[in-house]
C-alpha cells in the first residue's frame, strides 16, 4: 500500500525539481551570450530581422494581388493563389482556386476599385496572416460586392514561395 503513494510522491518531487532547474536558466528572449575566449556575441532574438523581411514580402504580394484583381490578371492570380486555395466570399460561399480563376476570366468577378487600409501582417515561421480593410466597388461571383470588407488572408510556402492559401471576406456593417 505504501508503494502506491511513494511513487507518485517521487514523481511529483522530480517534476518540481525539473521545473525549478528550468526556471533558473534564461528564457532567451532578449539574451546576449558572450563567449569566454572569442568574445562572440549571439543575439537570440534574431527573429525580428526575418519577420520584417517576411512582412515586406507578404505586403508586396498583397499589392500584386490587389492589382491583379483590378486588371483581371489571371496568370498573376494563378501564381499567387495556392492550388488548394480556400476562398470564403462575402456571402459565405466556399470557392476553390479554379472557381476564382473561372470567375475572373468570365468577368463574374470584376472590381472597379479596391482601396486598402488597416493592413497588418503577422508572421508565424513559414506561415503569415494578413488582416486588412478593403473598400470595394465591384462584383464577386456575378453578384454585387460593393462596400467595406474586413479580409483575412493566410499565406504559406507550399511550393517554396509564398502563396495565399486561404481568404475570408466579411462585410463591415455599421
Amino acid at each position: 500500500m505504501l508503494q502506491r503513494f511513494v511513487r507518485p510522491a517521487v514523481f511529483a518531487a522530480s517534476l518540481t525539481a525539473l521545473f525549478m532547474i528550468g526556471n533558473c536558466t534564461s528564457s532567451g528572449s532578449n539574451t546576449n551570450i558572450v563567449g569566454n575566449t572569442n568574445v562572440a556575441t549571439v543575439n537570440t532574438n534574431s527573429q525580428a530581422a526575418s519577420t520584417t523581411s517576411g512582412e515586406k514580402e507578404i505586403s508586396a504580394l498583397l499589392d500584386q494581388y490587389n492589382e491583379a484583381l483590378l486588371k483581371k490578371d489571371a496568370s498573376t492570380l494563378d501564381r499567387i493563389w495556392a492550388d488548394d486555395l480556400s476562398f470564403v466570399n462575402l456571402r459565405g460561399q466556399l470557392l476553390t482556386k479554379k472557381d476564382r480563376i473561372d470567375n475572373i476570366k468570365s468577368g463574374a468577378t470584376a472590381l472597379k476599385s479596391a482601396d486598402v487600409s488597416e493592413q497588418k501582417v503577422r508572421m508565424y515561421g513559414d506561415t503569415a496572416v494578413a488582416t486588412l480593410v478593403v473598400k470595394i466597388d465591384g462584383q464577386y461571383s456575378g453578384q454585387e460586392g460593393t462596400g467595406p470588407f474586413r479580409i483575412t488572408t493566410v499565406w504559406a510556402k507550399p511550393k517554396g514561395t509564398w502563396q495565399m492559401v486561404a481568404v475570408q471576406m466579411t462585410p463591415i456593417r455599421k
